[in-house]
C-alpha cells in the first residue's frame, strides 16, 4: 500500500468537463502523484497533461503497471470496459456516477473489486455537500423525502437518460437517508431536446414506510438543486446549490444555516486517496452505486411502462 505524501500514483481517464475538473484535483492535491491523463483526443491529452505536468496517453492500459489509482470521467458506456481492466490489474478505481450503464455491469465491477481487493468508490458527489451532510446527521424519525434537481440545457451527457444524469444523485441520497430497500416505484418522463428522457418525475416507496419524491431535468428554465425531508414534529430543507440548510419546527418559525462554499470534488478525491492509503471503506463504495443503479434501473422501467400505457391510451 502506498504510505506518505504523494506517494499514491494516479491516471486521470477521459478529459471532458468533469475530468478535466479531476485532472486540476489531484494534481494539487499533495497525497497523490498525477502521473498520467488519459483520452482517446490524443491532442487533449498531450495538452492537459503538459499543464499538470503529467504524460498524456490515449490508452488507459498503458496505465497498467505505472499507477496505483486512477479515476474515471469518460462516457458511462465505457465505465465497465476501463474499470474491468484496472480493477483486474490491481488498481484502485474512483469512477464517475453512475458506476455503470447497466447493473450487470455494475455487479460485476464490484465482483472484481472484491476479488481484487482494491478500493471501488463512486462518484456520488452531493454526500459530500455540507448542507447535505448536516441534514443527514440530524434526521431522526423520517417520513418522507422530497428532491428537486434542475438545470437548464447544457448539451452533455446526451449518452443517457435524466436518470443517469442528474436524478442518480437524489436516488442515492435518498437511499442513503431511508436505510431500506425499495419495494414500489411509480414514474413519468418525456424526451424533450435528446432522444433520451429528459424530465422525470418518481415515487418511491421504502419497505419502512418512508416515500420519496424525485424531480430531475436538463431543460428547466433555471436551476434547483434541493433536498427537503419530513419528520415527526419538524421539517428540514437543504438546499445544495446555496449549501443552506433550513430547520423548521411544525410549532414555529424556522432557521436557516449557512455553509461555506464548499469544493465537493476536492473533499471527495481526498476521500478517495485516504481509502487507498489506509485500505478503509470509501463513503459510497462501489455497492452503493450499484444499489443506486438498480433503483434509477427501476425507475427507467416505469417510465417506460408509462409512456407505453399512456400512448396506447392516446391512440
Amino acid at each position: 500500500m502506498p504510505q506518505g505524501p504523494g506517494s499514491i500514483r494516479v491516471g486521470v481517464i477521459g478529459l471532458g468537463f468533469f475530468g478535466s475538473h479531476h485532472a486540476r484535483h489531484f494534481a494539487a492535491n499533495p497525497a497523490a502523484e498525477l502521473v498520467a491523463v488519459v483520452d482517446a483526443d490524443a491532442p487533449r491529452a498531450l495538452a492537459a497533461g503538459l499543464r499538470h505536468g503529467a504524460e498524456g496517453l490515449s490508452d488507459h492500459r498503458r496505465l497498467i503497471g505505472r499507477v496505483d489509482a486512477a479515476a474515471i470521467a469518460a462516457p458511462t458506456s465505457l465505465h465497465h470496459a476501463i474499470a474491468a481492466d484496472l480493477i483486474d490489474a490491481g488498481i484502485h478505481v474512483f469512477v464517475e456516477k453512475p458506476i455503470a450503464a447497466t447493473v450487470a455491469d455494475a455487479a460485476d465491477l464490484v465482483a472484481r473489486a472484491e476479488r481484487a481487493d482494491v478500493v471501488l468508490q463512486v462518484g456520488h458527489i452531493e454526500r459530500y455537500a455540507p448542507a447535505y451532510r448536516s441534514l443527514a446527521e440530524q434526521v431522526r424519525a423520517l417520513k418522507s423525502i422530497s428532491c428537486v434537481r434542475h438545470t437548464p440545457w447544457r448539451g452533455r451527457a446526451a449518452d443517457v437518460d435524466v436518470v443517469l444524469d442528474l436524478m442518480i444523485h437524489d436516488i442515492d441520497l435518498a437511499l442513503a437517508l431511508a436505510k431500506a430497500p425499495v419495494i414500489a416505484v411509480e414514474a413519468a418522463g418525456t424526451p424533450v431536446v435528446t432522444g433520451e428522457t429528459d424530465v422525470v418525475g418518481a415515487r418511491l416507496i421504502f419497505d419502512n414506510g418512508v416515500v420519496a419524491s424525485l424531480s430531475a431535468s436538463r431543460v428547466a428554465a433555471e436551476s434547483e438543486r434541493t433536498l427537503t425531508v419530513s419528520e415527526t414534529g419538524r421539517g428540514l430543507k437543504a438546499d445544495l446549490s446555496r449549501q443552506t440548510l433550513t430547520v423548521t419546527p411544525d410549532s414555529g418559525k424556522g432557521s436557516t444555516h449557512e455553509f461555506a462554499p464548499p469544493d465537493n470534488l476536492a473533499a471527495e478525491i481526498a476521500a478517495f486517496l485516504d481509502a487507498v492509503a489506509t485500505g478503509g471503506q470509501p463513503v459510497v463504495d462501489g455497492r452503493a452505486g450499484l444499489e443506486a443503479l438498480k433503483v434509477a434501473e427501476m425507475i427507467r422501467a416505469a417510465v417506460s411502462a408509462e409512456t407505453t400505457r399512456t400512448g396506447v391510451m392516446d391512440g
